[in-house]
């Protein structure tokens, strides 16, 4: 679901932070009643009590605080995956180098070298396996049992950011004279943003927040502020510079059916998260992007792109599965920031889908997992350790889907395996292709489900 942000009026800011501070203080105190095992329906009617909201905005908290925590413990899984696969790595090199140890032993050569070398890997091994534990949770304590321990011990969630939290003990190497300034910056990262989630069968797109097609913002004052705001807060000429027209579009009139009855809504939901960064305030409206017909087809045949470090690789071949063009784009991710990076992705997608508009053909990609490649970097060298760890797998296929779906052009995800090889061994000599482009011509091909087999000749 796309986000589309718009800087508001400072005139509101006070407003804006009132809210945040409201939000905050409810959901830390829900983070601690749902770790304590208390059910969400019961927690919903203490905290409308406790802070004079409605349920909407309890909900509001509900929702994006049950993000977070789906967010930890997928990031939990992603780790434990790739410790196992560093766990995997690094028994491989001690058992490389007890080989080199036999053979050095032989030869009546040193082995201290390669002693050293499984000492500290066996130190490495070590540490990883008990973080492995730590998140299986066999760490718990004797006689209870891993799927009965404290969920506690599951979710970790420090608001305002640990990196932050952990700058106070050491406030000059952090830019702080003093523990004050530490803690303004500490307050206001942990009230620095709030949510107010969208529902169709509402005009506006939401309950509580509600956005008209001439750019009014009218957002629902919870009781516990309507002494100092009011019971509403409006705010005009709210527009995007990107996505006003996916916008417009969620936000077109629609009746619902609920019940026996019909309630006036909008074709979306549109959900809005206010966010303070650098001291203003943004306005980030998150919608759902129509259903957009492709304008391509498989009987115009494919392009198939291959990621390298250096370029991204395409082949561009018929409904036979026939070489009709290939060329590579020219990207350097090296020593380049998240932006940067993006940006250079960005263009170089651009021209891709250019190409897939003109053949009106779709695009096929790998479907790629870099978890497990990333956790083998420190085992494969500096030199590919450092052309792999700043190059955006998951970047690119987050660009590529979100540009190919508001370009109306198909994207085919298929697996990536042997198809280098397959490349090399079929397509490179009788096309004179280089490694890349073969690739991308394997991979094309396998987005049109043709053969493998070798040829005869081969």
């Amino acid at each position: 679901m796309p986000t589309y942000q718009t800087r508001l009026p400072s005139n509101i800011y006070p407003f804006l932070e009132s809210m945040a501070n409201l939000y905050s203080a409810i959901e830390k105190q829900m983070h601690v009643a749902i770790l304590a095992g208390e059910k969400i329906g019961s927690i919903e009617k203490r905290l409308q009590n406790q802070f004079q909201v409605d349920s909407t905005t309890v909900r509001n908290v509900y929702h994006n605080l049950k993000g977070k925590h789906s967010g930890i413990r997928e990031l939990q899984k992603t780790q434990a995956r790739e410790l196992k696969s560093t766990i995997s790595s690094i028994q491989k090199s001690i058992t490389t180098q007890q080989k080199r140890i036999k053979a050095k032993l032989k030869k009546q050569h040193s082995t201290k070298t390669h002693r050293f070398i499984i000492h500290q890997k066996k130190r490495r091994l070590a540490i990883k396996q008990q973080k492995l534990e730590k998140l299986q949770g066999e760490d718990t304590p004797p006689g209870v049992s891993p799927g009965a321990r404290d969920v506690r011990s599951e979710i970790s969630l420090c608001f305002g950011t640990k990196k932050l939290f952990l700058a106070q003990y050491h406030l000059e190497d952090n830019g702080y004279s003093n523990h004050q300034e530490w803690l303004v910056d500490w307050k206001a990262a942990r009230t620095s943003s709030f949510v107010m989630v969208g529902s169709k069968t509402y005009a506006g797109g939401n309950q509580l927040c509600r956005l008209d097609a001439g750019g009014n913002l009218a957002i629902t004052v919870p009781p516990s502020l309507v002494k100092d705001y009011g019971g509403k807060v409006t705010i005009s000429n709210i527009s995007f510079r990107y996505g006003q027209e996916f916008i417009d579009i969620a936000l077109t009139p629609t009746r619902h059916k609920r019940g026996k009855s019909y309630r006036n809504g909008t074709q979306k939901p549109v959900t809005h998260r206010f966010v303070r960064k650098n001291g203003n305030w943004y306005l980030h409206t998150h919608v759902e992007l129509p259903d957009i017909p492709t304008i391509t087809s498989k009987t115009n045949g494919v392009i198939g792109v291959d990621l390298n470090a250096s370029n991204l690789a395409w082949a561009y071949c018929d409904s036979e599965g026939n070489l009709k063009d290939r060329g590579q784009i020219s990207i350097n991710l090296e020593n380049k920031s998240s932006g940067q990076s993006t940006h250079i992705l960005s263009l170089a997608i651009a021209q891709i889908l250019e190409k897939a508009t003109r053949y009106e053909c779709p695009v096929v990609i790998e479907k790629l997992n870099f978890s497990s490649k990333k956790a083998r970097l420190r085992e494969h060298g500096k030199r590919r350790a450092k052309m792999l760890s700043g190059f955006a797998y998951s970047k690119f296929t987050e660009l590529v889907r979100s540009k190919a779906k508001l370009a109306a052009i198909q994207l085919i995800e298929v697996n990536p395996a042997y198809s280098s090889l397959i490349g090399m061994v079929k397509f490179m000599s009788l096309y004179g292709l280089n490694s890349g482009t073969a690739a991308s011509l394997v991979l094309a091909r396998r987005g049109l489900r043709l053969s493998e087999r070798m040829q005869a000749s081969l």
